[in-house]
């Protein structure tokens, strides 16, 4: 048995005890599968604040061009500088359309744990179906092990982010450090709409 069997064993072991710590079997599956979804949402963060660590200096360039060039087109648009307005309003949703998709990306290194979660439960409760009150279009009259975890997961997750709100450490978005907001503050349309004008900090060049 190589060091991988090892790893698969042990990795069962852990997943499956938490199932075994309560003698009604329901309760049992329900807790467990509880305890798998905080691994799922613990694993998903520890690999999403690694790959933010590793792409912050990306992710920082993408967000500051965004900002900026966003700022730069909303002065033009005020000052009818058409010309300058569009090619900064290009500039602004390119840099927007890279850092949606790098955050798009890094979104995904949250979930990764959710199908091998999916994966393992198939192998232990595969049999096990959950019968329905009324049957449902496409699901038929009852429901795998699926239908527990992902509803529970999307809890956890949801939990999870309440929890991170509240946590005086954690920084606003990957690759700031906490306490920071980023380099640079968007100028808000509903400012400039409710003022009038662009508020005078905007124009401090200091801070563009």
């Amino acid at each position: 048995m190589n060091w991988w069997d090892h790893l698969i064993i042990m990795l069962d072991l852990v997943l499956i005890a938490p199932y075994r710590w309560f003698e009604n079997p329901v309760n049992g599956f329900f807790f467990g599968t509880f305890v798998l979804c905080l691994w799922c949402v613990f694993a998903g963060e520890i690999t999403f604040r690694i790959g933010s660590w590793i792409n912050r200096n990306h992710i920082r360039r993408f967000r500051s061009n965004m900002v900026r060039m966003h700022n730069l087109s909303v002065k033009a648009l005020l000052l009818k500088d058409k010309e300058n307005y569009r090619a900064c309003n290009k500039e602004a949703n390119e840099a927007f359309g890279k850092y949606f998709f790098n955050m798009l990306t890094m979104g995904a290194a949250v979930l990764w744990p959710v199908p091998f979660a999916l994966g393992w439960m198939n192998t232990r409760f595969g049999h096990i179906e959950f019968a329905l009150l009324f049957p449902l279009p496409v699901l038929g009259q009852s429901v795998g092990f699926a239908a527990v975890l992902i509803p529970m997961y999307i809890l956890c997750r949801i939990f999870w982010a309440q929890i991170k709100k509240k946590m005086p450490d954690t920084p606003a978005e990957p690759g700031l450090k906490p306490g920071e907001t980023g380099q640079e503050e968007m100028i808000s349309m509903h400012e400039v709409e409710k003022e009038g004008r662009i508020p005078e900090r905007f124009w401090d060049s200091s801070k563009s």
